[in-house]
């Protein structure tokens, strides 16, 4: 079988699966539709699988890749690629993020209506057409554009995996409560959250650390309400830090905290941080947490308010071994189920199906490309 996945550019979180699709199917290809260079990398990640459909070397081999394959997935990219596709009659998956993070009364908004017309509405009734999505609330706001269910399968993210030999010797290094944040220093992803939590925390003579993973706009403020709460024996702001970095101090934190409201498309720090086998607490509002947190068995959400979220922490401090048993349920539901090589299997048997003739396959209860639910929010 042949598939191609296109998107603007290969980054680390998409690596891993594209290595398992190259192990699985016959002939596998990248095509990126926009330079690193142009979305500020400096270092872009060099595969031999990638093809590159701005370049003008390249383009005309781009283009007879996506004419060929059996399946083609694609993310971002002109509108020109995707109608390009859909003229073969060959099976073909969007693969995005939630339309509406702003709010679902943007689809009254003419620019935006046209825009997803020609992304998606113009072909919700093509056979061949179907959607990868990379967020549980994708399906809500299809829905709403006359899309029905049979076409929404679950996807996402799926950076690197790890397995540890011994989970004991993780999460288990220091006599405090560690707790980590990693992320933009940026508004929608709400930084001066956990602050708020150092400090009710503190108030209530709890011993931990916070550790701060990342830069941004908004690092001034956190620095202003550190000092401002006499928080700079507990709280470590460490700047940025490669992704190998990232993981070990997650490998290194009892509780991650997930602030981001619902502008996080889907957030695969979600994944590194299960992986790793911390205890997380995570806004409801963000498009990995309904597909990957069960609430109470591996991780908490609260529901974007401060005070739950609060609660949910304390419970946490307050019950060490549930704390454990979150994270070992939270690491196994990701090397067993949501990885690169789980992914890369299934879609290439729900390719096949799909490919047969057959409307609506079902061939998963969970996990990667089962069937989406509508999901409100």
């Amino acid at each position: 079988m042949k598939i191609v996945l296109i998107s603007n550019y290969l980054n680390h979180h998409q690596v891993p699966f594209c290595e398992k699709m190259i192990e699985k199917c016959d002939d596998f290809c990248f095509i990126a539709t926009e330079s690193n260079e142009s979305q500020g990398y400096q270092s872009p990640i060099v595969k031999d699988f990638v093809l590159h459909y701005d370049y003008l070397s390249e383009k005309s081999q781009a283009v007879s890749k996506i004419k060929d394959a059996d399946v083609v997935i694609i993310g971002a990219s002109p509108n020109d690629v995707l109608e390009l596709r859909i003229k073969t009659g060959k099976l073909t998956f969007l693969y995005s993020e939630r339309l509406f993070k702003k709010g679902v009364w943007r689809r009254f908004i003419p620019r935006t209506r046209k825009a997803i017309y020609n992304r998606a509405i113009k072909y919700k009734n093509c056979n061949n057409f179907y959607v990868l999505c990379a967020s549980a609330y994708l399906p809500y706001d299809l829905s709403l554009l006359g899309f029905t269910k049979d076409k929404f399968y679950k996807w996402g993210y799926f950076p690197e995996t790890k397995k540890y030999s011994d989970l004991e010797k993780i999460n288990n290094t220091k006599p405090v409560v560690s707790m980590l944040w990693a992320g933009r220093f940026i508004g929608w992803k709400h930084p001066e959250i956990p602050i708020l939590i150092a400090k009710k925390l503190k108030t209530d003579g709890y011993r931990f650390e916070l550790k701060m993973i990342g830069d941004g706009l908004c690092r001034g403020k956190i620095e202003k309400l550190i000092r401002k709460y006499g928080l700079s024996n507990n709280v470590k702001l460490l700047g940025s830090l490669s992704p190998d970095e990232v993981r070990k101090n997650m490998e290194q934190s009892d509780i991650y905290l997930f602030t981001s409201d619902r502008n996080e498309g889907w957030g695969a720090v979600l994944n590194e941080s299960m992986n790793s086998a911390c205890a997380v607490v995570a806004n409801k509002a963000i498009g990995s947490v309904p597909f990957l947190i069960k609430d109470g068995e591996n991780g908490l959400v609260y529901n974007g308010r401060i005070t739950d979220l609060y609660n949910k922490v304390k419970f946490l401090f307050d019950n060490a071994e549930k704390r454990k048993e979150i994270g070992k349920n939270a690491y196994r539901l990701i090397t067993d189920l949501w990885n690169s090589d789980m992914a890369a299997g299934r879609l290439i048997e729900l390719a096949d199906k799909l490919s047969e003739g057959e409307m609506s396959v079902d061939l998963y209860e969970q996990g990667p490309c089962s069937k989406a639910d509508i999901i409100k929010g």
